[in-house]
């Protein structure tokens, strides 16, 4: 039931215990009523997600924030102007859930932003009982012009000043969205670590390295699912679990898999926990999108997942057909193609390599690996058995198969690569793996020969980095940059 009243904004000074020298204010809305004080305070300010706008012939944003139990009377406006002028001004649908975890209590509120124009700037602000302020930003949405930048991460949640630099940098680069690769907060995908470990370095106060960037109140986050994400999956022991689901809102264009995440508790937190994700959870775990002239490929590599599940290779493939984008990306978390140590048997998604050159996919992005790695153009053909009627898994999830390595292609004379690069993405802040492994061509060597073949050009694992993809008609550039801001490697492709 919500509460009337008059809301005032109380400025208060809280002390950064690890530097007691070093304050910051912080602001908390108090709600007056019938002489008794309640106190509505924001846990997440308000940020921006893609909603489910899949393809380039709708747009829309969404808008989500949290806040404590007290219930609040919010408008969202937005317009194409700022508010003082005279153009016209649109209300957001806004709804919420109650969250009732660990004991404590929130709402977490989502504001829709609908029909929305393409190429187009919007101003936004989220007012509070059509009082003051809390939030204002402005945001662009997608293009249907043949050119994008987005950056492309994975990995990063884990509340370290790597992923602040990291941040810092991405938003140098003033990238039109973000792509995440998973594992998107440490350890487990809870709601206390989206709160801790996440936020806080994307939404941040100020734009430095040691801080992060406010990103995420200006560009979307398309945040592919990991394993990190989904490592509790029990609602009795972890009720915070698949936050995933709470805090992202993406394309709704996949069908439900024969083998979809299964969320475990009591009856009653389990159908909790379904009302407050609905429709999210869990079609969300796979989803495309379109912008500019690419065209993003999202899919869940998590244990419960068959990647030969007809339901999976139909979607892809007719999803991935029917795209009249230039460029065609596949994003996920495990990676098929790793010379690390660190998650070098987990091969699995190498059985999906024949449909993806079929389909003439250009890039295919993982994470997974906390570093680095850049393949020649490959083409892969996994192993059957005598019959031909299966591909072959060894227990420990190896796929073997036959390589075909294009060695031709540089990424600066040669340009117009024979087969997929395969790019490992996941050195966005978590502890890094295999540091001494680091541009050491003689130690990235596994054996026996038709599992692994020479295909790593790059391997950079000593320094945290992200990518930037910039796409202009048919060329294709690729950087990683490192959190000094340095440019580790670089290629361009083109059609």
């Amino acid at each position: 039931m919500q509460i009337a009243g008059r809301f005032k904004i109380l400025e208060l000074i809280k002390f950064d215990l690890g530097n007691p020298c070093k304050i910051f204010p912080l602001i908390v809305f108090s709600l007056f009523a019938k002489g008794n004080l309640f106190s509505q305070h924001l846990l997440v300010a308000p940020y921006l997600q893609p909603g489910n706008a899949s393809t380039l012939s709708n747009e829309q944003k969404v808008l989500i924030w949290q806040t404590d139990s007290i219930p609040g009377n919010f408008i969202v406006n937005f317009s194409l102007q700022k508010f003082n002028s005279a153009d016209k001004v649109l209300d957001a649908t806004i709804t919420n859930v109650e969250l009732k975890l660990k004991g404590k209590t929130t709402r977490l509120y989502r504001a829709v932003l609908k029909d929305l124009h393409f190429d187009t700037l919007y101003h936004y602000e989220v007012r509070l009982n059509n009082n003051k302020s809390i939030a204002s930003d402005s945001f662009r949405t997608r293009t249907k012009k043949p050119f994008t930048r987005f950056a492309v991460m994975g990995d990063f949640g884990a509340g370290t000043t790597q992923q602040a630099a990291i941040a810092y940098r991405i938003a140098q680069q003033r990238p039109q969205f973000v792509l995440t690769t998973g594992d998107n907060v440490y350890h487990s995908g809870l709601e206390e670590e989206y709160r801790k470990n996440l936020f806080p370095y994307y939404l941040a106060s100020g734009t430095e390295p040691a801080k992060g960037a406010q990103l995420m109140s200006t560009i979307p986050f398309y945040m592919v699912i990991g394993n990190h994400d989904v490592r509790s999956d029990s609602l009795n022991q972890e009720p915070g679990s698949f936050a995933y689901f709470y805090y992202s809102d993406l394309p709704l264009n996949a069908p439900l898999m024969k083998h979809s995440p299964v969320i475990r508790g009591s009856r009653k937190l389990v159908k909790a926990f379904k009302k407050n994700t609905s429709p999210r959870f869990p079609s969300m775990s796979n989803f495309s999108f379109d912008n500019g002239n690419v065209h993003i490929t999202c899919l869940d590599t998590n244990e419960n997942v068959n990647p030969l599940d007809p339901i999976l290779t139909s979607w892809i493939t007719q999803d991935i057909e029917q795209s009249k984008a230039e460029w065609k990306i596949v994003a996920f978390h495990r990676p098929g193609f790793n010379s690390s140590i660190a998650h070098y048997e987990d091969q699995l998604m190498r059985l999906l390599a024949p449909l993806f050159e079929k389909l003439k996919v250009n890039l295919v992005l993982a994470g997974h690996v906390h570093n680095y790695q850049r393949s020649v153009p490959l083409l892969f053909e996994p192993q059957k058995n005598k019959s031909g009627s299966h591909y072959i898994v060894s227990s420990e999830g190896k796929v073997n198969g036959t390589f075909i390595l294009d060695k031709k292609f540089d990424g600066s004379t040669d340009t117009t690569p024979e087969g997929i690069i395969y790019i490992v993405t996941g050195a966005g802040g978590a502890g890094l793996y295999d540091p001494g492994l680091n541009q050491k061509p003689e130690l990235w060597q596994h054996s026996p020969k038709d599992n692994w073949a020479p295909f790593t050009e790059k391997f950079i694992s000593n320094r945290n980095s992200f990518t930037l993809i910039e796409t202009r008609d048919k060329e294709l550039m690729l950087q990683q940059i490192d959190l000094a801001g340095r440019v580790i490697d670089q290629i361009k492709i083109t059609q």
